[in-house]
């Protein structure tokens, strides 16, 4: 468990979303959630756009977010996210925070809020989707779709190198989210788009869900380009 120094400020502060969010719960959709396979350690449903209504109303504060995120409820991790000032979040507190980020909804409002703002993303893009740990992957892979065009060549490579290599998958959430990043990197060019296209022909008629599902979204996205 992560210590903090006595704030009463930063407390009061505290109570004060704690209890908007109380008032804004959503008792259906926290049910609907758990139902589906989403579980946090506490989950009020509290809406995403009411939540960004809740951070309008404070200013960044890298202290404030840091608390947040620890108390590891849905709704103070995702406000934490959107408080977190990008200039005092550390490469080590990336990585502090990943362990956390076990679910779909919180990795892809951490990446969209914070992380794809770092000036170090692609680095964590890089880094995590050749991780051994499947959470680590997912979330490497969703960056990836959000820094999509802050690749250079070599480094677009090395992450569809590394998407076709994990493919064959029969993790959801994974397949999806390098479905996610390679529909994102073929918006590059048409040359990229075309390129790829071909080296994930094999998917087409494979016969493996994973394969088919990532062939599928990538075809149709390239098939929307406008070059």
């Amino acid at each position: 468990m992560k210590y903090f120094i006595q704030n009463p400020q930063l407390e009061a502060i505290i109570k004060e979303i704690r209890k908007k969010i109380r008032l804004s719960m959503n008792g259906v959709v926290a049910d609907k959630m758990k139902e589906s396979g989403i579980r946090y350690k506490q989950n009020f449903g509290v809406d995403i756009p009411r939540l960004k209504q809740i951070a309008a109303e404070y200013s960044q504060n890298h202290d404030l977010a840091q608390r947040l995120w620890t108390l590891q409820i849905r709704e103070t991790m995702i406000l934490a996210t959107l408080l977190q000032p990008v200039d005092k979040f550390t490469p080590e507190m990336a990585e502090e925070w990943l362990s956390k980020l076990l679910q779909p909804e919180i990795v892809e409002q951490t990446s969209m809020n914070l992380l794809a703002k770092l000036p170090y993303a692609v680095s964590l893009s890089l880094r995590w989707v050749n991780s051994t740990e499947l959470w680590h992957q997912i979330t490497g892979f969703i960056l990836a779709a959000r820094v999509w065009n802050d690749f250079d060549d070599s480094e677009r490579e090395k992450i569809i190198h590394r998407a076709i290599e994990l493919s064959d998958t029969a993790e959801y959430h994974l397949y999806k989210s390098i479905a996610l990043a390679l529909c994102r990197l073929a918006r590059v060019s048409s040359r990229v788009a075309e390129q790829l296209l071909q080296r994930i022909s094999f998917m087409k008629n494979a016969g493996i869900s994973s394969h088919t599902y990532i062939y599928s979204e990538v075809s149709r996205e390239i098939s929307f380009l406008d070059f």
